[in-house]
């Protein structure tokens, strides 16, 4: 895996999603990063982006625009997300009780879930007035 890093500004829609997929796809091919890793990173993406533009809509102000980054470093991929909506961290959320049958689970919750799940860290801070959650996975 060769070292490097990318950083591009995205509009808040969900149409955005394809063109991180293109970003992610195109970014492992360079890098020489394993399919496995870019399909895990790419799903984790689609999810932080598609709850930005879908959750962030509801208390305002409304984000202007997603920061996306990624990078490589050592044995490892990793990716920011940040906005500049209101303040939330989707890490402070409880787990979802997967194991419950469907009509006694609350809604929600399952995309954090999943990045948490395919992800080896996933960390979230609030800088100033921007959210920002960093992912990571390692590649053997």
């Amino acid at each position: 895996m060769r070292p490097g890093n990318f950083s591009t500004r995205l509009n808040v829609n969900l149409g955005e999603t394809v063109l991180v997929g293109k970003i992610v796809r195109e970014f492992g091919q360079w890098h020489g990063i394993p399919e496995d890793a870019l399909f895990v990173v790419n799903l984790s993406l689609d999810e932080l982006v598609t709850n930005i533009v879908t959750h962030s809509q509801k208390q305002p102000p409304p984000p202007k625009e997603i920061v996306l980054r990624l990078s490589t470093v050592k044995d490892e991929v990793r990716a920011e997300v940040e906005d500049d909506g209101c303040a939330f961290n989707p890490l402070s959320m409880p787990a979802p009780d997967v194991g419950a049958p469907l009509q006694e689970r609350n809604p929600g919750g399952l995309g954090i879930h999943l990045v948490r799940s395919l992800m080896d860290t996933v960390n979230y801070q609030r800088i100033g007035t921007r959210n920002r959650l960093t992912i990571s996975k390692k590649v053997a």
